[in-house]
């Protein structure tokens, strides 16, 4: 997950009443938390280590954001994800509840939470989050939320919903690698193979990547292309040629 954006909750605004002499008062807009300038340079340098995966060294950090601004749902956040990676599902859990109720409605908190709900096997609720997400106005990363959305519906064997996210994703960021990859997958298992060799291309035509080739084969095979797989394969062979496919590429020479 990327560093998470400190934007939080916009309240709908209540109705206006159609009738009579009164009308409502908007709600007042919640004002989003600040973070220290010491807890986010504690949240940065967590981040950091996450990303290099010494998670040791970003748990140590994590737990200093936490300890200079205990209302960041932020910090909350960071710590259940290093929890998640360490195989603590139980303090993940807690931490994730302590963020959401710090920050409800925002986007980047949602989505992180969702995404690992639905690791945990619960696909639906997940799906609700990462709808939740979406409705945050401040979120300024939907693609994310899309995409995340569009794998847990995938794993979860939903495909035509699948479909649906990826395709909203990529009206929102034509050239988003991640989406235009699981677009061409869905398509496939779908059974659309042109639909399945157009986005791989795009995905190709960014930049040379092992999954892109490994899947681009797969999707050749099943056009009934042979000599179009075989050369995806030549490809794999010549500029990833320690590279080990897993799932469904793993049936494939």
């Amino acid at each position: 997950m990327r560093r998470l954006e400190v934007a939080l909750i916009v309240v709908v605004l209540a109705a206006c009443s159609a009738t009579g002499g009164t009308t409502q008062q908007p709600a007042k807009q919640a004002v989003p938390y600040q973070l220290s300038e010491t807890g986010r340079r504690d949240l940065n340098l967590a981040q950091g280590y996450l990303e290099l995966n010494q998670l040791d060294k970003a748990s140590e950090w994590a737990n200093k954001a936490v300890a200079s601004d205990p209302k960041s749902a932020d910090a909350r956040v960071m710590v259940a994800m290093i929890a998640a990676r360490n195989g603590d599902p139980k303090k993940a859990s807690a931490e994730f509840d302590r963020a959401l109720k710090l920050a409800p409605t925002n986007g980047a908190i949602l989505n992180a939470h969702a995404s690992w709900i639905c690791q945990q096997g619960q696909p639906e609720q997940a799906d609700q989050e990462f709808s939740l997400a979406l409705q945050d106005p401040a979120y300024t990363k939907p693609v994310q939320a899309l995409s995340n959305a569009g794998k847990c519906a995938l794993g979860a064997g939903q495909l035509i919903k699948a479909e649906g996210y990826f395709r909203r994703a990529l009206v929102l960021s034509p050239e988003d690698r991640t989406a235009l990859y699981l677009m061409a997958d869905t398509e496939l298992r779908l059974g659309k193979i042109m639909e399945a060799q157009a986005f791989i291309q795009r995905r190709d035509d960014m930049e040379s990547n092992a999954e892109t080739l490994a899947l681009a084969a797969r999707i050749e095979d099943a056009a009934g292309n042979s000599l179009a797989a075989a050369r995806y394969r030549k490809r794999l062979q010549i500029e990833f040629p320690d590279y080990v496919p897993t799932g469904e590429g793993a049936k494939q020479p």
